[in-house]
């Protein structure tokens, strides 16, 4: 058996956007189109990549694991196209983030890099794979959460984001101007289950109690702030993830005001030898100032 690259496009774009439907319409393809080749992909496997639901789909345990290694894929084969049509033109800068960085993160990254004249490529990606990237190789700049790495990898923490709730303006908690997580208790709640504060506020909202099938912990940011969006649920993830969405009303912060202390720190990371390049050096004196 093998994998399509294409088959792990249209999984990759369905698994970032929740559902089927905007898995599509990021890839101009039709859903029924997008449906019956996830369907086969998962005949072919043998194994459930996705949890169906009326208000979208959400990755099983398998789809999860496969997912990083889409993403490794379609990196490696969208940077050899990139290198094979360069002619003489410098290389690209590879930068990898996680994907709940991107909105606020990206745009940071290519304004600070672009007066150097430089193609960037950008891929998303955990922490745990973007350090394994910078070690062999094949990402040259990572925006990272700091984790266990090499002596040869540099990760200089940037920024410390806090943990916020969010929901959709028409949510029926998003009228309270004060709230506490007893009140947050009574909605569903998709929780990105980050960092040591992330265990404290699962379990004072156990406590509370609320009901299990009200509390989903959730891998990634932007799958909760879907979930947010949808009406559905109180999303509970870093402020930089929802940023974008914050500034444009899609998203509201509820002002929960004993919610644990619970921050998340942001990193660069790059291979400690190449610290004086060019591009790590400018981000690098833009994001530490």
């Amino acid at each position: 058996m093998s994998l399509s690259l294409e088959d792990l496009r249209v999984f990759r774009s369905v698994a970032a956007a929740g559902s089927f439907g905007r898995g599509a319409a990021r890839l101009h393809l039709s859903q029924p189109t997008v449906s019956d080749r996830m369907a086969r992909l998962e005949r072919d496997l043998g194994v459930r990549l996705f949890l169906r639901g009326g208000r979208g789909v959400r990755l099983t345990p398998a789809g999860e694991r496969l997912l990083p290694y889409a993403q490794r894929c379609l990196a490696l084969v969208e940077e050899a196209v990139t290198a094979v049509r360069a002619e003489d033109a410098p290389p690209a800068v590879r930068v990898a983030m996680h994907a709940s960085f991107a909105p606020s993160l990206l745009p940071v990254v290519l304004d600070v890099l672009a007066p150097l004249g430089r193609a960037v490529s950008t891929t998303d990606a955990h922490s745990e794979e973007i350090l394994d990237r910078l070690a062999d190789g094949t990402v040259d700049i990572g925006l990272v959460v700091p984790v266990p790495h090499p002596s040869t990898i540099a990760v200089v923490p940037f920024r410390t984001d806090p943990m916020i709730c969010v929901a959709h303006p028409d949510h029926p908690l998003a009228r309270h101007t004060e709230l506490s997580v007893a009140e947050l208790a009574e909605a569903a709640i998709a929780c990105t289950a980050w960092s040591p504060g992330a265990e404290r506020f699962l379990t004072l909202l156990r406590t509370v109690p609320i009901p299990a099938h009200r509390l989903h912990t959730i891998s990634t940011a932007e799958t909760a702030a879907a979930l947010a969006r949808r009406r559905s649920h109180v999303g509970v993830l870093p402020r930089v993830a929802v940023a974008p969405d914050l500034a444009d009303g899609t998203l509201v912060e509820l002002p929960v005001s004993d919610l644990p202390d619970w921050s998340l720190t942001l990193a660069l990371a790059y291979r400690a030898a190449e610290a004086s390049s060019p591009a790590i050096h400018t981000l690098r004196g833009h994001l530490l100032t």
